[in-house]
């Protein structure tokens, strides 16, 4: 494909603008990144240091298609606005040779996406995730420290201190709370607190073995609704870890499947939605069996208390299906930005980095992500084929992609 020395300079010219625009783009996310995780997880400064080899391959699908839409775009337009172009032209070159580079580009940073989602980008997520949470107790004093505060939706008690020093907690209150079951939606609420506990200093403590963590208070002052008093002596605050510390919600997390793994999933979530399933009819078949009309009633109430759990079963599923379409339309991506950033580029006859971005890359990432999104949400909520939707943006996209290039090349 680069058999003429004028390919190669092409070529090369791409590759040196599309690694310093990835490189910059890269660092950008980077660092968004590592903050909103550092926010979400209490992370140190160390850790943060540690997670950043980690981190990079899963920026790298976001800014590898947009870095090579805009290597495109420079190189084909400085081409242009220097006139090499019409040169080319001239001298009887075809302009399919020129846009050879770009393709080839493009399928190379396409590759190299599809490898990135197929094992690399979920093996360093969940290197990640055991890497950040192999000392829980650490997050949770560093969250304390930040956040002077520690809840979840799974813990059974509200933490609150007004510093931390060292391993120490000062002037705690904890608050245990109230749960119930909502008949209407089947999910656990949250109805207040019964009993509120004040401590001048205690102790947080994780057995990881156990997947428990514990406040362990000298004194404390412990308040309910119709008394309050003071106790001496040993007491221990204790609860399960909350997901986010315990390592629960990262292994449910679809971005740290392989790609083997997403269709032993897909199976698991669909038996279990099957199971559910049966469940409501078996309880519909009961509700019609029923004569008296107050029983009846109670019996539809409990057929509808599963549309909660199969609204959310089969949210699951859909996002999990979706996954097996996304992952390779986003690599497509890569291929389609440059094919579109050939003719662009020349029509567009700039030369300037600026320029370019203004003129080029913003209008068509404006074009691309929020047809992506649009269309993967259809595809998950059933208004559009689940194939259709994750693959609009890449359809659109690229068939415009083919129609400027065929108008270049008729030029």
């Amino acid at each position: 494909m680069l058999g003429s020395t004028l390919n190669r300079m092409i070529f090369w010219e791409l590759v040196r603008v599309f690694l310093l625009s990835l490189g910059t783009l890269t660092s950008l996310f980077l660092i968004v990144g590592l903050i909103q995780q550092a926010s979400q997880l209490g992370l140190s400064l160390w850790q943060i240091v540690r997670a950043v080899p980690l981190f990079v391959p899963s920026t790298l699908p976001l800014t590898i298609p947009a870095t090579t839409l805009f290597a495109s775009c420079v190189v084909y337009g400085r081409l242009a606005h220097d006139n090499e172009v019409v040169a080319l032209k001239a001298a009887g070159v075809h302009l399919f040779g020129v846009i050879k580079p770009a393709i080839l580009l493009g399928v190379l940073t396409t590759a190299a996406t599809a490898v990135l989602y197929h094992t690399i980008i979920p093996a360093t997520q969940q290197m990640l995730y055991e890497q950040i949470l192999a000392d829980p107790e650490e997050v949770l004093y560093n969250t304390l420290r930040r956040d002077r505060c520690l809840r979840h939706p799974t813990m059974q008690y509200v933490v609150y201190t007004r510093d931390v020093q060292g391993k120490r907690l000062i002037d705690v209150v904890i608050k245990r709370r109230v749960k119930a079951i909502d008949k209407q939606t089947n999910a656990e609420v949250s109805l207040g607190y019964d009993f509120v506990a004040r401590m001048r200093e205690a102790r947080l403590r994780v057995d990881k073995e156990a997947g428990t963590m514990s406040i362990e208070p000298e004194h404390y002052v412990l308040s309910g609704k119709t008394t309050s008093l003071t106790i001496a002596g040993p007491m221990v605050f204790e609860q399960p870890l909350p997901d986010s510390v315990s390592g629960k919600e990262a292994k449910l997390r679809i971005s740290a499947l392989t790609w083997k793994e997403l269709p032993a999933r897909i199976a698991t979530v669909r038996e279990e939605l099957d199971t559910i399933i049966r469940q409501r009819d078996q309880k519909q078949a009961e509700a019609d069996s029923v004569t008296e009309p107050n029983v009846r009633a109670l019996r539809q109430n409990d057929v509808k208390n599963f549309k909660f759990l199969l609204d959310s079963k089969t949210r699951h599923l859909r996002n999990l299906q979706a996954e097996i379409h996304a992952r390779p339309a986003l690599a497509l991506s890569c291929l389609v930005f440059a094919l579109i950033g050939c003719p662009v580029g020349i029509w567009a006859n700039r030369s300037d980095y600026l320029s370019t971005f203004v003129m080029c890359f913003i209008p068509t990432l404006a074009v691309y992500y929020p047809l992506l999104l649009a269309g993967s949400d259809m595809g998950k909520t059933g208004k559009l084929p689940l194939a259709l939707g994750c693959w609009l943006a890449d359809i659109i996209v690229g068939a415009l992609a083919i129609v400027l290039t065929w108008r270049l090349l008729r030029r």
